[in-house]
């Protein structure tokens, strides 16, 4: 009778112990046991964590536990090091890039959860990859449980992109679905999302749009080759947003609001903007509530002869978490723990420098725009001059009967003491016009007397 051989152990070492790392450790201690076919079964042999003591494995793993990185790092038998610490502030970025160079020069794979140093040093990361020989992986950096770089990367590598945009930071639709579900002001929401685990202490880097700013640079990496920087892109955030724009928007369309990564292909060149964004309620975007993140493609092949460029496939899944992220680490771990390699540079769809970054100002969009004005004659007839002296046209204005609680919480939300009576809220649509114009247009107007508070403006999403 034939005696079957046992696995082989295949080496991991872990970087980070918070709320990615637990929940891999979970998996590997307590579910699958390692196990990943072909032979093959992940053993976890270290564990950095600045504070090993209080974590939730040290009592009965205490031998795996350290407070050095090194030990992980140079461990002669770690095959693939994982680098889940979790991005804090831009200060740590330069060292979680050297861990990760360490780990190649010393022979180990590499799979990261951490978008931010990727978006900050991924060409030096992976100009290092491939000097090395070594494999580096990032699934879970875009789109948490969702297999969004290995469906583009693999799935549609004979596509190719015109556009490809959606909902990425599952804490921003979380907020913005109470906003819109319960009424409940940003405030409010907010500190419901960090009750609950979407959102941490601080979630500076969610709400103001970074966290799906550096996903969308992998994004538009792996689509189109592009190989742009945090910091050179249009980013806004939520945080101006209150439950009374999601009344206007249900007016205007209907509509809601969503924080949308958009990058999308015209001509030779590549739009991409992370802000909220109308969301027309046909749309399948508009559906996808709480945590959950979504990722729409539009391909050249798909949409020939459609006559408009929008969602050809669609990814849907969990969005925020420990869990979903670990399985997507997890997912790249059995991928290399089983010897499938893929070339070592950055993976594109697209050769790199063949498309360039279109311009900031030169953005073109039909833009939302909520004012709170004094309510006295003359300020409508006045801003639409201020508007069309620049060249933007005036779609629609729109207002709403509000109630003195809705009223008072808008004045509450910005800090402002003015009384139900004194104040008018009103929404403009505007044409398709550049953020150039929409600037300079808000810029003419926003120190007027009779403006309270400082107009809240964003996209309307048109797929064209």
């Amino acid at each position: 009778m034939a005696t079957l051989n046992p696995p082989r152990k295949v080496g991991v070492g872990l970087l980070g112990s918070g709320v990615v790392g637990e929940a891999i450790q979970d998996i590997l201690f307590r579910d699958l046991k390692g196990w990943v076919g072909n032979d093959r079964e992940l053993e976890i042999r270290k564990i950095y964590t600045r504070n090993p003591k209080g974590k939730k494995w040290f009592a009965k793993r205490k031998g795996l536990f350290t407070n050095r990185a090194e030990d992980v790092l140079d461990h002669p038998g770690i095959d693939i090091v994982i680098e889940a610490l979790g991005f804090q502030n831009a200060s740590q970025l330069p060292q979680f890039r050297d861990y990760i160079l360490r780990a190649f020069r010393n022979g180990k794979s590499v799979v990261t959860s951490d978008k931010a140093v990727l978006a900050r040093y991924g060409n030096e990361i992976w100009a290092a990859a491939k000097e090395t020989g070594q494999q580096l992986r990032f699934e879970a950096c875009v789109g948490g449980g969702i297999p969004v770089i290995r469906s583009l990367s693999e799935s549609f590598a004979v596509e190719e992109p015109e556009a490809i945009f959606g909902i990425v930071n599952g804490t921003c639709n979380y907020i913005l679905t109470q906003m819109e579900k319960s009424s409940k002001p940003y405030a409010e929401a907010l500190r419901e999302a960090q009750q609950k685990g979407y959102a941490e202490t601080n979630p500076a880097s969610d709400v103001n749009g970074s966290d799906a700013e550096a996903k969308l640079l992998l994004l538009s990496l792996v689509a189109f080759g592009l190989q742009a920087q945090p910091g050179e892109i249009w980013r806004k955030g939520i945080e101006d947003i209150q439950a009374v724009d999601f009344r206007y928007a249900q007016r205007i369309g209907p509509s809601t609001i969503k924080q949308l990564a958009v990058a999308r292909r015209i001509g030779q060149s590549v739009q991409l903007f992370v802000a909220p964004v109308l969301v027309a309620r046909d749309h399948v975007l508009a559906s996808v509530d709480g945590a959950t993140n979504a990722v729409c493609l539009a391909g050249k092949s798909s949409s020939a002869g459609r006559g408009e460029r929008d969602c050809d496939y669609v990814l849907v899944g969990p969005g925020a978490g420990g869990g979903p992220t670990a399985v997507a680490v997890l997912g790249d771990v059995c991928e290399l723990a089983r010897g499938v390699r893929k070339s070592a540079g950055a993976p594109s769809l697209t050769t790199p420098g063949t498309l360039t970054l279109q311009q900031e100002n030169d953005i073109d969009v039909p833009f939302y725009v909520r004012f709170i004005v004094q309510d006295h004659a003359g300020i409508v007839g006045d801003i639409g001059q201020a508007f069309g002296r620049v060249g933007v046209n005036i779609s629609e204005i729109w207002q709403l009967r509000h109630v003195d609680d809705e009223i008072q919480g808008l004045m509450q939300s910005n800090r402002r003491k003015q009384k139900r009576q004194q104040v008018l809220p009103f929404v403009m649509t505007l044409e398709r016009t550049t953020l150039r114009q929409m600037r300079k247009a808000l810029d003419s107007v926003r120190n007027r007397d009779y403006i309270v508070v400082d107009p809240v403006w964003f996209p309307i999403w048109n797929a064209k």
